[in-house]
């Protein structure tokens, strides 16, 4: 080869050699790129990781402004709030954090949610010179209805500000790419704080509909709220109805006068409802000093519950013995039965309600507590739904038609709430009570006289049987009653 050919393929080889390098700093350029590209994505998806489990949205803040300064090896960062005026919510970084005064803000430094770079001479970043920065990205955060709420801010300050790489191009659009991470976070946070807003404001709502409609009458409904129950909503139910009511409070709030009586009902009756409650029933209403209770898990809750309300009532008059208060007393009528369950009223207001005989029939047997000197009085409907184990000592008490019935009802007097002294004596009189009660039927009314009468040298307060003395005497001086049965009817409540 001659010498200028060799020459030629001398600079053609060194040419080559030249462009492969340049190539190869290109390479090495495009791949450090690459690399802090990766880092700036890996540092935005620990971020994301880390923000689903922030709990608080000023926590959230922060930690958005620690991922902008780990993920761009910026210096600083700040949330600007904007709510008609533009401040600083949150800053990272700063040694002197700045004042949260509010800063000069125009629309046009932010076009069409766009980020942008901010050099020394940008007149935003004079307009903001209460924030010493030499350079940044800022970022327009929307909230969920797409209107303007804030600015993030990421950069560099006079004071440090040539210790560090300037803003590139490159680090905007991963900016942009975290500042969409932050905003979705932010309304996921906000729409989430919504709803628990909006379940404790409807749960404080229900727990203040439920002190005048019960959660169960709204259950047996099948429904959700109050706002869902309508006029023509009611069920047919299988329940069992206590009646409450104390006795002589009439006299006792003529004495005491409207205020006194007011705080006396309202004592009595918030020792009475937890009662109720803790043997799963509800109280349906309150007539003024008595209440009507439900029950729809069966007969065996409404007796658990006579028996606390007794119990409660008990401790109630040890309080009022100390502040030397009359006693009260209660009479409880309990039944069973079908009724009608529902809401009854107009569209303005409603009222939970039951009826049906059953329910009229066990207002009757809370009447006739006083007649028979009796704490409780149940049907034989409310005793045929009993278990062995729910009561102890029951004594049948007479067979009755009560007003507005036309049909018998054997009614029973649940003694397990007498006084233990009183309860031995009936207990001790029991078998010559229920044969005095036999020859009553029987219409043999001296026999039944003699028989109860022994109950009453047994158990002198016995006041049922006083009242069968009274009835046997009267009825041997009055002309003999055609198909005698020895059945009560009742011409008065």
């Amino acid at each position: 080869m001659n010498p200028s050919a060799l020459a030629a393929r001398i600079a053609e080889l060194e040419l080559e050699v030249g462009r492969q390098e340049v190539q190869h700093q290109q390479l090495v350029v495009a791949k450090g790129r690459l690399d802090r590209e990766l880092q700036r994505f890996q540092a935005i998806q620990r971020y994301v990781q880390r923000a689903v489990l922030v709990r608080d949205l000023e926590g959230l803040h922060i930690l958005t402004l620690e991922a902008i300064v780990e993920a761009f090896e910026f210096e600083i960062a700040l949330f600007l709030r904007w709510d008609g005026n533009l401040s600083v919510a949150q800053a990272f970084g700063f040694d002197d954090p700045p004042s949260a005064a509010a800063l000069p803000f125009e629309k046009g430094w932010i076009e069409d949610g766009a980020s942008r770079i901010l050099k020394q001479d940008d007149p935003v970043l004079k307009a903001w010179s209460a924030l010493g920065l030499r350079e940044a990205i800022i970022a327009p955060v929307a909230d969920k209805d797409g209107e303007l709420s804030g600015i993030l801010v990421g950069g560099r300050t006079l004071v440090r500000g040539e210790l560090y790489d300037e803003v590139s191009a490159e680090q905007r659009s991963s900016f942009e790419v975290l500042v969409g991470q932050a905003e979705a976070l932010f309304h996921n946070f906000t729409l989430a704080a919504e709803i628990r807003e909006r379940n404790q404001r409807l749960q404080s709502l229900t727990r203040s509909y439920s002190r005048f409609v019960p959660f169960e009458f709204l259950e047996l409904l099948g429904r959700d709220s109050i706002e869902a129950v309508s006029p023509a909503d009611h069920i047919r139910l299988d329940m069992t109805i206590l009646f409450a009511d104390l006795r002589g409070f009439t006299n006792t709030s003529e004495s005491l006068g409207a205020e006194k009586a007011f705080v006396l009902l309202n004592e009595y009756l918030q020792v009475m409802e937890p009662e109720i409650s803790a043997r799963h029933g509800f109280i349906s209403q309150y007539q003024g000093d008595g209440f009507v209770a439900l029950f729809h898990r069966g007969a065996d809750s409404a007796i658990a519950a006579a028996t606390g309300i007794c119990r409660a009532l008990a401790n109630l008059n040890k309080i009022r013995a100390a502040r030397d208060e009359a006693a009260l007393r209660i009479g409880i009528g309990i039944n069973s039965g079908e009724l009608m369950l529902g809401a009854i009223g107009g569209e303005q207001r409603l009222n939970g309600n039951v009826v049906g005989d059953a329910v009229n029939l066990a207002s009757r047997v809370e009447g006739l507590t006083k007649l028979y000197g009796a704490v409780c009085v149940l049907t034989d409907a409310t005793v045929r739904r009993l278990s062995h184990s729910a009561c102890s000592f029951l004594r049948e008490l007479d067979r009755v038609v009560v007003v507005g019935g036309t049909t018998p009802v054997t009614i029973y007097e649940l003694m397990d709430l007498d006084p233990p002294a009183l309860r031995g004596g009936k207990l001790d009189a029991a078998k010559e009570f229920q044969r005095g009660l036999g020859l009553y039927r029987d219409g043999v009314f001296a026999a039944a006289v003699d028989a109860f009468t022994r109950c009453l040298k047994v158990c002198p307060n016995d006041h049922a049987a006083t009242l069968y003395v009274k009835r046997c005497c009267e009825l041997m001086q009055s002309p003999q009653v055609s198909g005698w049965q020895g059945i009560t009817v009742l011409d008065r409540k």
